[in-house]
């Protein structure tokens, strides 16, 4: 079983971030590109989202960022920041002696959620216009090689990954996105419209020989685009065992599931977390060989702790991880 974070991390320090993420998620875990939004907007999660894109320049207006066509400074800056980070990535595994290549994941937003986030020069979100959506999503794709290619460099041999968060894909599905006045909603995305963006998404990453998640609430969405979302990133923190079911049923068609397991800022013993895991598990009357389909993160952003809490709470995950191992080892 493996485990990972989500992505944030608070602080302004990158190469003590990497240095930490990766010490703490060595080989078999899935280690990961830091976000620190706390240097500024160039930092966000939005921002490295914007710097991906091929062909689309951003500035940043009273109502957020704005996407235009050609070079805009503040995109720029954006995607001179992601550079930067992906060389600090790459000078810290070249320090590493002896290490096998293991996993490693960036964060970005979703297609859908990326869309809801951004300004057309009207003012109005992107989302509003189906053209811009298709337009969006393409060079999200287009820049998507472009990024990979910079962390095939950096990190030779591993696997990549990508975790797309979708916060406001159920919104822009219901049709309950606010426009930018607030007095109205956006008309709901056809269901069609957001299986095809999916089906795209997954096709597009799976060329580049990386692997798409999905980070959202995909219980909520319809069971025909839960159908292709791969690999969801979910928390399931209080749901019944019934809740679970369309997990199972996930699990036993072989895909993969990440888990929001531990509180960032609660503590519970590894021990605990594991035996609450592996009774739902029985429950769910679940092969323990399924387990190696599950990845641990945690529930909540690090960003809001410090750096030495945030390296505690991963190391706790991997501890989680190797003990529900060996509880099921055991059964």
């Amino acid at each position: 079983m493996r485990a990972t974070g989500l992505g944030p991390w608070a602080g302004y320090r990158m190469v003590d971030a990497v240095a930490r993420v990766r010490g703490e998620l060595g080989h078999p875990h899935i280690s990961y590109l830091p976000e620190l939004a706390d240097r500024g907007y160039r930092a966000t999660l939005l921002a490295r989202s914007i710097a991906t894109l091929e062909g689309l320049g951003a500035d940043v207006t009273a109502s957020g960022w704005r996407l235009t066509t050609g070079y805009v400074a503040e995109g720029g800056a954006a995607r001179a920041l992601l550079e930067s980070d992906i060389n600090v990535l790459a000078d810290a595994v070249g320090r590493e002696s002896g290490a096998v290549p293991g996993a490693v994941k960036i964060r970005l937003l979703g297609p859908v959620s990326l869309a809801a986030q951004t300004y057309l020069t009207s003012g109005e979100r992107l989302i509003q216009d189906a053209g811009a959506r298709r337009d969006l999503l393409e060079s999200l794709l287009a820049g998507l090689e472009g990024v990979l290619g910079l962390l095939t460099e950096a990190v030779p041999g591993s696997q990549l990954l990508v975790q797309f968060e979708e916060p406001d894909v159920v919104a822009a599905s219901a049709g309950t996105l606010a426009t930018s006045s607030g007095y109205r909603t956006h008309r709901a995305l056809p269901r069609q419209e957001l299986i095809a963006v999916f089906t795209g998404l997954h096709a597009g990453l799976e060329q580049l020989g990386a692997h798409p998640l999905v980070r959202t609430d995909v219980l909520a969405l319809h069971p025909e685009v839960q159908s292709v979302l791969k690999t969801p990133v979910l928390n399931m923190a209080g749901k019944a065992t019934v809740a679970w079911e369309p997990i199972a049923a996930r699990l036993e068609a072989g895909g993969e599931v990440f888990l929001e397991t531990l509180d960032a800022h609660i503590y519970s013993p590894a021990s605990d977390i594991a035996r609450s895991m592996w009774a739902t598990w029985r429950d769910l009357g679940l092969p323990k060989t399924l387990l190696q389909r599950i990845v641990l993160t945690e529930r909540g952003s690090l960003a809001d702790t410090d750096p030495a809490r945030a390296t505690t709470v991963l190391g706790h995950l991997t501890e989680t991880a190797r003990t529900l191992s060996e509880i099921a080892q055991d059964a």
